[in-house]
């Protein structure tokens, strides 16, 4: 059920003890995705703003600020959002829910966002859910239908929370209701269709009561599906079924006609939306159909236009499915669609846009979404990027901070896992037979390496980015990241492995699966199993890891979540806390800084809620709002300033998580975030031919500017020329015309003098003769009056006379009945009283004669009977034979008052004959009073005619004016035209001569380039005859020393001339016959060769991180110029469509120069604004010299 206030302040409970201790607080910041399985998923509140279900919110979103400005949250404990319904004045918003035990449905007030006091729930109606709401049109109630099993439609009084009336609508057999809704026009008309339902209720009173129709009547009509229905305009109503017919509709629910230009194919018209101009239908292919009003009686609407959805949006992406929702903003600029495959569209109904005949006007409203549920998540370090896959065969890259959708490239399979590194720059996505490393491009994935691991669902980089690992079934692979090489393969699962998680400092990684087990392993010492904890019969979901470094010993926290609906802590392979969650907990993410734990519900057919544990656990938590369906995964940013949520309801929900109270020192987040990305050679190439290709082109628009200058200027010449012609012989007509005009109004002035005196005769010659004839008929009306006053006198008294004779004859006349009929009645009542004294006597001598005269006697009462009978029968003829002659004389004295109302209407007769006498005085002075309205309005006549006179004398002044400001400008023209000409000459020269000197500085550049080879080829021989002359000074010096060695030694036999002979000879053959011979190098030798061999390899490694540092600038400065290149191709298209503007706009001024006269500040704006071009187009040109050198 939905809180109430002992939750809510259980609630607010919650958050103080949150605030006490130190948790965090999650604020909704952005969602990406739609729900479009809600009955009225979308409503304009304004043009601007449009509001719709996302996950297990309502959001409002901007479309001019591209940000989403309002969430309205669902209710705990709700199974999901129903419908939706928004009031006539676009101020409040019904939102219907779904709970365990009875439907529910909540106001807001879309201003302030506030839920308004009370929720609408219905004691004596069963249904979980309201399939469908809606507001009357005085916004003061609310219907909402219940769903199974007894859809009930119910009436409330929302702002007091109130119930005023029920009726239960299906048929029979139970058949479902798809909407209702108020007669625009007249609020107590309510119309309910559904699977052969189709009725609609007069509310009286508070009460419904059936209006019978006629489609009701026919047999065909009860088996038809009625799914959708709209209010048109002018209050008729069209209903669509699910064969495909449009039914036309009264405003009293009169059916009228199926429309001619219906489809007539299953399932064509889903849902209608009217506008001004008609109706829209959308259809299950994905086809929207625009129908318009007909001048045809016969035809009424007819088809407009028709659009494709798949075929109109731009790039390939997956099927939108069948429309399934439309609204049309109020000022009918643009119509919302949402369809199946849960996408929010928008098409423009702007008259240029609508009569295009290409379909390319289909745009998102915010940006595709995922159509089913995401599988994976992960989210970026160095970039504000997020990486999403799902069941729909796309991988999206998302933007949470310009909230934007970045790349989606559709796969031909399905992706069941996805990693971000760390960089930004590299993927891994799982599909079902291989996981792919993919470098993420400008625009595009590239995969660049494929490992042979079949349905991996889960797969993540380490921190720091060196290492990844791959869950193939029970066994987890950990790879090298640039080399892919295994570092090692971690087994102990006996089940599949569900999740994965490196700890901080990336030395260890810890794992849990379906088998309930946990394990942690030590990737540095080749995958050992460091910890272990099992629980047997659990199929633990999500596992996060904290590794404390503060401890003497490092140890890692473990915390675990699963099936059995506990949170769990485990350390050093021992459970040492756990939680109650009295619910599935499915994601965990841990964000310590902030002393918060995050968990995503993960309860079968239920919203998917997100629980923000305080850190560390103490039970406590807040629960927020976010999907419609489980939660799938759960990531948060390494700053901890975001949450990321995904469920299979395909959303993608962002949280700015916001501390609460103290907490431990922040990171350094001073380093911002990377705007770095990867492009290939080839793109690089691309866009260096589209640079040169638009250098050309700007070469050639400049010399096509110039010449148009120029054959512009020759024009300008020629039509001044002309025009000057023109304007002095137009100045020469127009005096001939003043003359002629100034003559015709002395003609005019002597015969409107003419005119007059002949009017004024002629009015006093009528205006006698109407006086003369009107005293004649005054005088033969007053005597007609007294005539036919003495007349009516006469009548008067003649029919007094009458009236009263008839009078006392009629009452002479009742006076003889009443005496003849009292007369009568004392005949009967004598004879009465005699009969009863017979009957008395007769009684008597029957009681003495009784015994003996029986038979005598019962004859005598037999006669006497008979006797009797007789008279009655007489005296009741005597009865009707009165009653016969009191109508007669009845009917006589009705004759005598139709007589007298005859009377009567001839009085009134001569009355009215009188009043029209009255009437044609009447208009006789009316026609009086027109004849002088009449002189008077030809006075007036005469009045404007000499205004006239005069307002032309005032023109042609004004003409006169007009030429001689007309000359001037034309010499101001002449004199502002030849400074320019001489500008434009100059700044062709100087052109010329930056042209010429650009080309000087690339012949310079290439003769320093030449000269720069050539020195280092110089440079290197130089350096190997160094070389060659260093190696032979080692070996002189070398031979000397061992010369003198070896004269030493023969020194020390000068006392013996026979040994000293010999060694004299020993060194002659030694050193000057046959050449010093190569012996072992000494101890010195070695050292200078060591020595020697320990510079050059610092040489070589400083000459290596020389090259290094040379590469990385050189790949700086290449980069620099691609982005300095985009912008410069940015900037030469803006300046060929400011180009073309000038062009069109200069093209406007000269037709309105040649109708209106050339204006001097508007030319000194144009000439300014070439002027400016030009200089842009300088710049540009002074860049890519630049750029070249």
């Amino acid at each position: 059920m939905a809180e109430t206030k002992v939750e809510k302040a259980e609630k607010g409970d919650k958050t103080e003890k949150a605030e006490e201790a130190g948790g965090a607080q999650l604020a909704h910041r952005h969602v990406f995705g739609f729900k479009s399985g809600v009955k009225g998923n979308m409503h304009f509140t304004d043009d601007a703003h449009l509001l719709y279900p996302a996950g297990h919110n309502t959001i409002l979103y901007h479309a001019d600020h591209k940000a989403q400005i309002r969430v309205f949250p669902g209710s705990e404990g709700s199974e999901g959002i129903s419908s939706l319904a928004l009031s006539p004045n676009r101020k409040f918003l019904a939102v219907c829910e779904k709970f365990q035990e009875r439907a529910v449905c909540y106001v807001y007030d879309v201003t302030t966002g506030k839920r308004r006091r009370g929720q609408l729930t219905y004691g004596d109606c069963d249904a979980r859910e309201y399939v469908c709401a809606a507001f009357s049109a005085e916004n003061k109630f609310l219907i909402t239908q219940g769903g199974p099993p007894d859809w009930t439609l119910i009436l409330w009084s929302w702002d007091k929370a109130k119930a005023h009336g029920a009726v239960k609508v299906s048929n029979l057999t139970g058949s479902m209701i798809h909407e209702c809704s108020f007669n625009p026009q007249d609020s107590s008309l309510v119309c309910i269709i559904g699977d052969g339902v189709f009725k609609f209720f007069r509310l009286q009173e508070g009460t419904f009561k059936g209006i019978p129709n006629q489609l009701n009547k026919m047999r065909e009509a009860s088996n038809q599906n009625y799914v959708c229905h709209t209010w048109l305009n002018d209050d008729r109503l069209i209903v669509c079924s699910e064969a495909g017919d449009a039914l036309l509709f009264d405003s009293g629910g009169e059916f009228k006609m199926v429309l001619p230009c219906s489809p007539c194919e299953p399932r064509s018209l889903l849902c209608v939306a009217s506008f001004s101009r008609g109706f829209i239908a959308g259809s299950e292919k994905g086809v929207v159909t625009f129908y318009e009003r007909s001048d045809d009686a016969k035809e009424m609407f007819r088809k407009a236009k028709e659009v494709k959805l798949d075929s109109s949006m731009a790039g390939p992406m997956p099927s939108v499915g069948a429309v399934t929702a439309m609204t049309v903003s109020p000022a009918e600029e643009t119509v919302a669609i949402a369809t199946s495959s849960n996408q929010l569209l928008t098409f423009s109904l702007s008259p240029t846009d609508f009569l295009k005949a290409e379909e390319g006007n289909v745009e998102h409203a915010l940006t595709s979404f995922h159509t089913g549920p995401i599988f994976g998540l992960d989210v970026c370090v160095r970039k504000p990027l997020v990486v999403t896959c799902g069941t729909d065969k796309t991988v999206r890259i998302w933007n949470f901070v310009d909230r934007t959708q970045e790349l989606c490239k559709v796969f031909n399979e399905e992706a069941f896992s996805v990693a971000f590194h760390p960089s930004g720059f590299h993927l891994i996505v799982g599909f079902a037979d291989k996981v792919r490393l993919m470098n993420l491009l400008m625009e595009d994935f590239r995969t660049y390496k494929e490992i042979p691991i079949k349905a991996c669902r889960e797969t993540r980089f380490s921190h720091g980015g060196q290492f990844f690992a791959a869950v193939n079934s029970n066994t987890i692979q950990v790879y090298k990241t640039y080399t892919c090489e295994v570092v090692c393969n971690l087994r102990g699962h006996q089940s599949k492995v569900k999740a994965v998680c490196w700890t901080s400092d990336d030395f260890h990684l810890v794992s849990t699966g379906q088998d309930g087990a946990t394990y942690e392993y030590d990737i540095l010492k080749e995958g050992r199993r460091v910890s272990e904890w099992s629980q047997k019969g659990t199929n633990f979901t999500s596992i996060v890891a904290l590794t404390d470094f503060e401890a003497t010993t490092q140890t890692t926290t473990l915390y675990v979540a699963g099936s059995d609906k506990m949170l769990k802590e485990v350390r050093e392979s021992q459970l040492t806390n756990y939680l109650e969650s009295n619910a599935t907990l499915g994601q965990l993410a841990l964000a310590p800084c902030t002393r918060a734990l995050i968990a995503g519900v993960a309860e079968p057919e239920m919203p998917g809620s997100l629980r923000c544990y305080n850190f560390p656990l103490t039970g406590d938590y807040v629960e927020y709002q976010a999907h419609a369906a489980p939660v799938s995964r759960i990531r948060v940013t390494w700053d901890e300033l975001y949450l990321f949520s995904t469920g299979d309801d395909g959303c993608l929900c962002i949280f700015d998580i916001k501390k609460l109270g103290p907490a431990k020192p922040e990171k350094d987040f001073g380093l911002g975030y990377a705007d770095e990305i990867l492009v290939t050679r080839q793109f690089l190439d691309e866009k260096q031919a589209t640079l040169l290709e638009f250098e050309r082109r700007v070469e050639e628009l400049d010399s096509r500017i110039a010449f148009q200058l120029r054959h512009r200027d020759g024009l300008h010449k020629e039509k001044m020329a002309e025009m000057q012609e023109k304007y002095s012989e137009e100045i020469e007509t127009e005096r001939r015309k003043f003359e002629v005009l100034r003559e015709e109004k002395a003609e005019m002035e002597m015969e409107n003098e003419e005119h007059v005196k002949s009017l004024e005769e002629n009015h006093a010659r009528y205006l006698q003769e109407q006086q003369e004839s009107f005293d004649q008929k005054m005088i033969l009306e007053d005597q007609r009056y007294k005539k036919l006053e003495a007349d009516l006198e006469r009548e008067k008294q003649e029919w007094d006379a009458q009236h009263g004779a008839l009078l006392s004859e009629h009452a002479a006349v009742i006076e003889q009945m009443k005496q003849d009929a009292e007369k009568i009645q004392r005949a009967n009542r004598e004879t009465m009283d005699r009969d009863i004294k017979e009957k008395e006597l007769a009684f008597k001598h029957h009681q003495e004669t009784l015994a003996q005269l029986e038979q005598d006697a019962d004859r005598e009462i037999e006669e006497l009977k008979e006797m009797y009978e007789q008279k009655l029968a007489q005296e009741k003829d005597d009865k009707v034979r009165l009653r016969g002659q009191a109508g007669i004389h009845q009917k006589y004295h009705i004759d005598l008052q139709s007589s007298m109302m005859t009377s009567e209407e001839n009085v009134k007769q001569k009355a009215n004959e009188n009043r029209k006498a009255e009437e044609r005085i009447l208009g006789l002075m009316k026609d009086k009073d027109s004849n002088e309205k009449e002189i008077k309005e030809r006075d007036k006549t005469i009045a404007d005619k000499e205004q006239r006179i005069f307002d032309l004398k005032k023109q042609n002044q004004e003409l006169e004016k007009f030429r001689f400001v007309l000359d001037y400008k034309i010499r101001e023209l002449k004199a502002q035209i030849d400074p320019k000409t001489a500008d434009i000459a100059s700044m062709k020269t100087q052109t010329r001569a930056m042209e010429d000197e650009l080309n000087d500085y690339k012949r310079k550049n290439k003769q320093l380039a030449l000269q720069i080879s050539q020195l280092q080829m110089k440079q290197r021989a130089l350096q190997e005859e160094i070389k060659s002359q260093k190696r032979k000074l080692r070996e002189d010096l070398s031979l000397i020393k061992r010369f003198k060695l070896d004269l030493s030694d023969c020194l020390e036999t000068i006392s013996e001339p026979k040994a000293l002979k010999e060694s004299v000879t020993a060194l002659y053959r030694k050193y000057v016959q046959g050449g010093a011979k190569r012996q072992d190098l000494d101890t010195d030798m070695q050292k200078e060769y060591n020595r020697q061999r320990d510079y050059l390899e610092k040489s070589v490694d400083s000459l290596k991180r020389k090259l290094e540092k040379d590469s990385q600038a050189h790949r700086i400065d290449n980069m620099r110029i691609m982005q300095e290149n985009v912008s410069l191709i940015r900037e030469i298209n803006d300046l060929r469509r400011e180009i073309n503007a000038l062009k069109h706009e200069r093209q406007a001024q000269e037709l309105a120069n040649m109708g209106q006269g050339m204006q001097t500040s508007n030319r000194a704006d144009l000439e300014r604004e070439l002027e400016e071009q030009r200089e842009e187009i300088e710049e540009l040109n002074k860049q890519l010299k630049d750029f070249d050198q």
